[in-house]
């Protein structure tokens, strides 16, 4: 794709952020030109960006009030929100751009009710791309190996996750459920089978993990996309979560096993910024948890293995090299023949 040069801006200190941007670049650097950069900060590193950068296309990806359009440039904003309502003013931002990507229906859909007005495109990055380690066997060795990922934020649902396993195991070490968190996680284990990983671990050594678990386990409040659930799918790793908000695009019903939720108001927010009048979150009881991690006691290892084919060819239809890889390729080129 000749005379089209592309820069990623994302925020680096965001672990998943990071992450997705990387995926995209690695997924678009062999076909066209394209640098990786985290979200200025300030006018003057803008302004920096807008000379050294001009005429290029730039997908930003951040979030709330990061989105500020490059001078010269022609601008795309790629957000996430995790509740089924936008800022109203975050909209205002992202009308400043010439175009929206989103990477999964939800998100695409909350913008639209939330009356965005330029175009917006479901274009996700491979999801594929890296060397994940695949699960080989399926056989209990010794205890039900329980896996779970989320930075110590209320919205991932720590609480209700480790509730719902206190009720499935009311005894300890009848199983193990690892939680890995980052080092900025205050509080402690309610048990010793609940085994609290506070610790930055280096990108090769997460996705070699998830191999090692029996399942994959959320009760998370809402993803925007669900990183760790890709990753399970990816990892042949059974899953067990609810399906709502980006799980709906990752997870196909009888793919996995469904954690029954209700829809609620969600009131809290860790920053005002990120609040939006009536916005709501899917909220799974520890009741709900318990259930279904003992349904998940009940498969042999061959429902196990078909299970996690099942999802893992479904969702490569959306997020797999090949069609992610096509469809921004279509897309980039409808804009290179309107730059």
């Amino acid at each position: 794709m000749p005379d089209l040069n592309l820069l990623i801006l994302s925020d680096f200190f965001r672990g998943s952020y990071k992450v997705v941007g990387e995926l995209y670049h690695k997924m678009l650097s062999p076909i066209l030109e394209t640098e990786h950069h985290p979200t200025p900060r300030s006018r003057e590193e803008r302004k920096e960006l807008s000379i050294r950068f001009s005429g290029f296309i730039v997908l930003h990806n951040t979030l709330g009030e990061g989105f500020v359009p490059i001078k010269n440039c022609y601008n795309i904003a790629m957000p996430f929100h995790e509740w089924s309502e936008y800022p109203t003013n975050w909209i205002g931002l992202l009308d400043k751009f010439a175009e929206v990507w989103t990477t999964t229906n939800h998100v695409q859909d909350l913008l639209l009710r939330g009356g965005l007005s330029v175009p917006v495109h479901k274009l996700p990055p491979a999801l594929d791309s890296e060397n994940i380690s695949v699960k080989e066997s399926y056989e209990k060795k010794d205890i039900h190996r329980f896996f779970f990922v989320g930075e110590p934020h209320f919205r991932k649902g720590h609480h209700l996750l480790m509730n719902g396993y206190m009720k499935a195991f009311p005894i300890a070490n009848e199983a193990l459920l690892t939680i890995k968190t980052s080092p900025s996680c205050e509080w402690e284990s309610p048990r010793k089978d609940i085994i609290l990983v506070k610790e930055h671990w280096d990108r090769k050594h997460l996705i070699e993990e998830y191999s090692k678990h029996d399942c994959f386990v959320s009760a998370s409040l809402a993803e925007g996309l669900g990183l760790p659930i890709a990753e399970a799918i990816m990892a042949k790793l059974p899953v067990c979560t609810n399906y709502w908000g980006g799980h709906k695009s990752l997870l196909k019903k009888e793919t996995f096993l469904e954690v029954t939720h209700r829809e609620i108001p969600q009131p809290f927010t860790s920053d005002p910024k990120f609040y939006a009048e009536g916005q709501k979150c899917a909220y799974s009881s520890p009741s709900a948890i318990r259930k279904a991690l003992l349904k998940f006691l009940t498969l042999n290892s061959e429902q196990k293995q078909k299970m996690t084919s099942a999802a893992k060819e479904n969702f490569l239809k959306i997020y797999g090299s090949e069609f992610a890889k096509n469809n921004i390729q279509n897309r980039l080129k409808e804009i290179q023949k309107n730059l």
